[in-house]
């Protein structure tokens, strides 16, 4: 009777082992998502089974991956502004592969921000800072000219400002222009603006996402202490011809897309821009109406798809810009990206991104008065090539990779160029480095209740030559004068050499329904350095590399953030505190000399800098009415402690930055009418910038001189404006594939001169103030767009 019970329980083990190991058997349900429309992948599309309580989301190339146990699923896949879509599947045989195509909700389609991604991602998601932009609704947001501008948009955003209206670039929680890494299709843009700044260089027909990250910025990325920007061009429409173009006051554009092969494995999108504002310009008071400009810019990409799960990809951008101010000077520039890019899904879980981008820029300025007659220029270059590899295994999410960076930087030549002038030439030595990287990241869910991100990046930067470096005397300033010897540095040989780590980390936790709590912490390093006596960037400025005197940049984040929604995820409401610290900025002596000065490190300063602020937001992303509240209380501050008086600023004490603007209030509703109409409203406030006003006067040889002595202690103007604009959508139904917009718009309704700057001059024997503002009065704007 033992061996009887022996022999049932060996087989009843046997019986319920085998059980456990079918139960814990488990296959892959992968694929894709794309838009029904444009036939464009989406991304952050929720994909849920309710009943089983699986779930997962799209990446950013609009796949998924999701491990199940056997057993019949009907998944969900949904997304803001897509109508949602369920499809039965039995995972009794083996792995699954779907192709799943959303088609647009034409009742979302007049939203302030429609976001590809699941209702609930701002609270559920461990990313935290970070803004995103949809580009099929960025038309309805009213804008100077009628002009669809991405970097306008991204100024509604808390966090993100600007030093005054009509500038190039864009400050992200305090941090300069230049600390800005914007990528296009992963190539680096170094001037994102038009016109000296009026619209940004990018087509919004072309572009598909925009994803901005003021902190936690992913550990693949580095090289910028503020922010990171990815802008990703749109892929070819795989199942027809799609053209879609535009005619507005100073501009119009035309991009097209489609197959160029019967199978429709590969891909196009064309496409380009063009701009005649100097019949805006006419319509101007002297001088301004004397003014010349013009620019265009040129977008392309190829897509082709070598077999499932395996695409190649190429990408190219060019853009010009000239602008002429009358019988003085030319302003231009040029940039020209190309990309080349291989994506391959080696299995359900594993996949890997190989990548080269070139990007080019040049600007010049060219002299017009008589016998003194010259054209400057300057010119930098990088080229990047990269490997990334994501592995997602049961609740993680890990990649690795490394990059390999050349830079190549020309910082100014002068050349005469007439036979009549006083200029002589001159020429700068050019600067080259390498820079290397690797970093390794996971995202870990070990409960629904917590996910944590944490990452690490490991750079070595080289600045090599051939190259001069100059010496200085110990125990005086650096000065031209107390220069005491001169090296010339061999081509190939070490000139300077950084490296370090470089941390990040994101926590999410859920601390009550629709409610998490994240915090963040990065670092950050930037070998690449703007050359600006300005407020705005501008065509004169030029980059220059970290050498042995001048370091590179180190800034400290760290960020917490309570996220919740209510009402079924209609109503989006975040507050996000942060603080920065900041080492070896770049600052300026008094009085320096920058442009074509072969000893700059000589009036170049460090500087010590710190940030600290709160945002607060809440959205609502559904209904008739929809709209962005948005508050953020900011400051920044920078130190110079030298230890020569010469060199200090303020007596070594801090000072608010140039782009230090404390309060900052936007207020953007659209309301969906009948018909098509949406009316939409822009609201702006921002404190006025810090700037330095004169406070006495002295005479020097017999002139009367203006004496600065505190910088950045006073402050211009505050700034407000409203916005106003009338948009019409064309489309009936939702697979409408023919149709045309209108939109009309008036900028600054009640016709506020605002203040660019203040300045000062002696008029006989008193001092007179003037102000410079660059939109003083409203500007309507008209703009039709077609697409076919």
């Amino acid at each position: 009777m033992k061996k009887l019970y022996a022999l049932i329980g060996l087989l009843t083990l046997l019986l319920f082992g085998g059980l456990t190991a079918h139960a814990q058997k488990r296959f892959v349900i992968s694929g894709e998502v794309i838009d029904g429309t444009t036939r464009q992948p989406l991304p952050n599309v929720s994909v849920v089974d309710a009943k089983q309580g699986a779930g997962t989301r799209t990446d950013s190339a609009g796949q998924f991956s999701l491990r199940v146990l056997p057993g019949p699923y009907n998944l969900t896949f949904s997304a803001v502004g897509y109508y949602a879509r369920s499809r039965f599947i039995d995972m009794s045989r083996g792995d699954a592969y779907l192709d799943i195509t959303l088609n647009p909700d034409i009742r979302e389609l007049a939203q302030v921000e429609v976001k590809g991604r699941a209702p609930d991602a701002n609270v559920t998601a461990a990313e935290m800072s970070v803004v995103r932009l949809d580009m099929k609704n960025l038309k309805n947001i009213p804008v100077v000219f009628g002009e669809v501008d991405v970097l306008k948009a991204l100024l509604l955003q808390p966090g993100v400002t600007s030093v005054g209206e009509g500038a190039a670039g864009f400050n992200v929680r305090g941090g300069a222009a230049d600390q800005n890494l914007v990528l296009l299709d992963g190539a680096p843009i170094f001037n994102t603006s038009h016109l000296l700044g009026l619209l940004s260089n990018l087509n919004a027909d072309a572009i598909q996402d925009v994803t901005l990250y003021k902190g936690g910025i992913p550990a693949q990325y580095g090289g910028r202490l503020s922010s990171l920007l990815l802008l990703n061009t749109k892929p070819g429409n795989d199942e027809r011809l799609s053209i879609t173009g535009g005619i507005g006051l100073i501009t119009s554009r035309l991009l097209a897309n489609g197959p160029l092969t019967k199978n429709k494995k590969l891909t196009f999108v064309a496409g380009g821009r063009v701009a005649y504002p100097n019949l805006m310009l006419g319509l101007f008071p002297d001088p301004t109406r004397r003014n010349r400009a013009s620019f265009y810019d040129l977008n392309g990409r190829l897509t082709y798809r070598l077999a499932e799960g395996s695409q190649l990809t190429a990408t190219a951008y060019h853009a010009y810009d000239s602008f002429k101010f009358p019988q003085d000077t030319v302003f231009g520039w040029q940039s020209t990206l190309a990309t080349l890019r291989w994506s391959q899904r080696l299995t359900p879980r594993l996949s890997l991104n190989a990548g080269a981008s070139h990007s080019d820029y040049r600007f010049f300025l060219d002299g017009l008065t008589s016998r003194n007659t010259y054209r400057y220029q300057s010119e930098i270059r990088q080229q990047d090539a990269r490997l990334d590899w994501l592995f997602t295994p049961n609740r993680h999410r890990l990649e690795w990779g490394g990059s390999l960076t050349s830079y190549r930087i020309r910082p100014g030549s002068i050349q005469p160029t007439g036979t009549d002038t006083n200029i002589n030439p001159q020429t700068l030595p050019t600067e080259q480095a390498v820079e290397s990287a690797a970093y390794v990241s996971d995202e870990w869910t070990p409960v629904r209740w917590l996910s944590v991100q944490a990452g690490v990046r490991y750079v070595q930067f080289t600045n090599r030559g051939p190259g001069v470096v100059y010496q200085y005397a110990e125990g005086l300033p650096r000065s031209r004068e107390t220069i005491t010897d001169t090296l010339q540095i061999g081509a190939g040989q070490t000139i300077a050499q950084y490296g370090g780590w470089e941390p990040r980390l994101t926590v999410r936790a859920t601390v009550a329904a629709n409610t998490s709590l994240k915090l963040s912490y990065n670092r950050t390093r930037q070998y690449l350095h703007l050359i600006s006596n300005t407020t705005s960037i501008s065509p004169v400025d030029f980059w220059k590399l970290s050498d042995a005197l001048v370091p590179p940049q180190l800034a400290d984040q760290w960020a917490v953030g309570l996220f919740r929604n209510f009402r079924e995820n209609m109503y989006e409401a975040s507050v996000e505190v942060y603080q920065k610290q900041l080492t070896d900025l770049v600052e300026y002596r008094n009085g320096a000399t920058l442009l074509l000065n072969p000893a700059l490190d000589a009036d170049l300063l460090r500087a010590q800098g710190r940030a600290y602020g709160a945002e607060m937001s809440v959205q609502k992303t559904r209904g008739l009415l929809t709209g962005l509240l948005a508050y953020t209380y900011a400051r920044t501050f920078a130190r110079v402690n030298s230890p020569y008086a010469v060199d200090q600023i303020n007596a070594g004490n801090w000072y608010p930055a140039t782009f230090d603007r404390p309060h900052n209030l936007t207020v953007s509703t659209q309301w969906k009418w009948k018909r098509g109409w949406t009316f939409g409203t822009n609201f702006v406030y921002t404190s006025g910038r810090p700037t330095t006003y004169p406070d006495g006067t002295y005479r020097l040889n017999g002139v009367v001189v203006l004496d600065y002595s505190q910088r950045n202690a006073d402050r211009i103007p505050d700034y407000h404006r409203l916005d106003v604009s009338f948009s019409k959508d064309g489309r009936r139904t939702p697979g409408q594939r023919r149709y045309s917009n209108w939109s009309v718009s008036l900028y600054n309704v009640y016709a506020r001169r605002n203040a660019y700057s203040i300045y000062f001059q002696r008029v006989n024997t008193t001092t007179r103030s003037y102000q410079l503002s660059v939109f003083g009065t409203v500007i309507p704007s008209v703009s039709w767009n077609l697409t076919w």
